[in-house]
């Protein structure tokens, strides 16, 4: 995700998102919307639930990104089953929505068996595929690293 939509997440949901500042978000642009959308509802849901507005009881995101062609929240420490179907709910509706630029799609659930899925319009695709996927080592989040800084 771009910069400028990751501060403004960050700065909206300073909490939610406590464990990822000074990172990028590893998802594309596209899913903002719908990022800020359920962010807001874990927020209300953590809210109705009584939890109090603290670091350590507030609901925590550790990583939020791309995988396999859809949105993932994964939290550090234990969620209510309600915060869960939140993020369960961003992860089906990423499904529908083209990561680049937010337009309708579906997931081309044919192409799951290679190595890179993505969901993305038919325009978009066009142009991800009219350009050699280049893999830039310098730019790879530290998780894909191993130890030694190779991949």
């Amino acid at each position: 995700m771009n910069p400028d939509n990751t501060s403004k997440l960050l700065a909206a949901f300073p909490l939610l998102f406590r464990s990822l500042r000074g990172q990028s978000f590893e998802c594309g642009d596209g899913w903002f919307d719908s990022v800020w959308q359920v962010s807001a509802e874990i927020e209300a849901a953590a809210k109705v639930e009584g939890t109090p507005i603290t670091a350590e009881a507030w609901p925590k995101v550790g990583v939020l990104k791309q995988k396999f062609g859809t949105l993932r929240f994964q939290f550090n420490g234990n969620v209510s089953e309600a915060i869960e179907a939140l993020a369960t709910k961003a992860y089906e509706q990423s499904m529908l929505i083209c990561e680049q630029c937010g337009a309708p799609t579906q997931l081309d659930k044919d192409r799951q068996h290679d190595s890179w899925v993505e969901a993305l319009c038919n325009d978009c695709r066009k142009v991800a595929h009219a350009q050699p996927r280049i893999h830039d080592e310098t730019k790879l989040p530290a998780w894909m690293m191993e130890r030694d800084g190779r991949l």
